[in-house]
């Protein structure tokens, strides 16, 4: 079977199937994250096309949700140590478009084959974060602005002007510059946070294989002036975990590899709540706070 060797936060992968092969080509994010072959490595696998056994009935559902961007339905499930994710379009009658198998504490994914880009995609990231998150990385929502070879999470809710304030540092910091609009990847090693970029960045293409330290996470939400404070352990680990792939918070195992991973972040990241406008001051106020720099 065709194969497709990609890095992905300095970790090898394989993707392997037909079709499928020719979509994620096609798809301007994996791009910069095609390599050539990595033999001598233990790479994470992903093959689609495969046949097995799903019987949703007879497993436990996690966790349960619509994917918007292009009317998806997604389920968690579990059975023993194994662990399924069905992708099913809303208007195809239940009928599962693509499915997934992973077992507890393996490299592999059988996935099931698909002819639709967006579920490709979809199904792809969720299996790097179903392999992340034991090894303490995960994707955090969130816009990337990196100052001074360090990188900045801002975090927030849909709506609450991540972009947009990330856009204010583009405009009026002097080389700031966007790592990721969306999917960031977040990994502790050898004891400190770093921040990769990822072949998922919503809306904005902003694809690159790079990586950064972590310097702070910053919340975000609107007011009517601007007032940014740090946040105590407690306030940061519930400003973070939001942002955290959602259904994993659902499963005792996943649950466990999130939060133990955040702990390790917490103790050498500071993390702030920004109440803000959408101007220059605001962009400027939380650079100063972070870097300690002046305008």
């Amino acid at each position: 079977m065709e194969k497709i060797y990609l890095r992905i936060a300095e970790h090898p992968f394989v993707v392997e199937g037909g079709k499928e092969l020719e979509l994620v080509r096609q798809v301007p994010g994996f791009a910069p994250f095609i390599v050539g072959e990595h033999p001598e490595e233990h790479p994470f696998e992903v093959r689609f096309g495969s046949s097995f056994d799903f019987e949703d009935a007879a497993c436990r559902l996690i966790h349960e949700f619509d994917f918007k961007e292009d009317d998806i339905h997604c389920r968690f499930l579990s059975k023993g140590d194994t662990y399924f994710f069905s992708l099913t379009y809303s208007h195809a009658s239940g009928q599962e478009v693509c499915v997934l198998k992973h077992e507890k504490g393996e490299r592999l994914i059988l996935a099931t084959g698909t002819e639709h880009t967006t579920i490709l995609r979809f199904a792809l990231w969720f299996s790097v974060v179903l392999f992340f998150a034991p090894i303490k990385a995960t994707m955090i929502h969130s816009s990337v602005i990196v100052h001074d070879n360090q990188a900045v999470l801002f975090l927030g809710e849909s709506g609450t002007g991540k972009s947009t304030h990330t856009r204010l540092w583009l405009k009026y910091i002097p080389d700031a510059h966007l790592l990721n609009d969306d999917s960031p990847i977040v990994a502790i090693e050898e004891g400190r946070a770093h921040v990769y970029g990822a072949p998922w960045s919503g809306k904005t293409h902003c694809y690159h294989r790079l990586k950064f330290p972590l310097k702070a996470a910053v919340r975000l939400s609107q007011g009517p002036k601007n007032v940014m404070r740090p946040l105590s352990v407690l306030e940061a680990f519930s400003a973070l975990q939001p942002s955290c792939p959602p259904s994993l918070a659902y499963d005792a195992y996943f649950s466990d590899c999130i939060i133990a991973m955040l702990s390790d972040m917490l103790q050498q990241t500071p993390v702030y709540h920004l109440s803000c406008l959408p101007d220059e001051g605001a962009a400027q106020l939380s650079r100063k706070t972070v870097f300690g720099l002046e305008n």
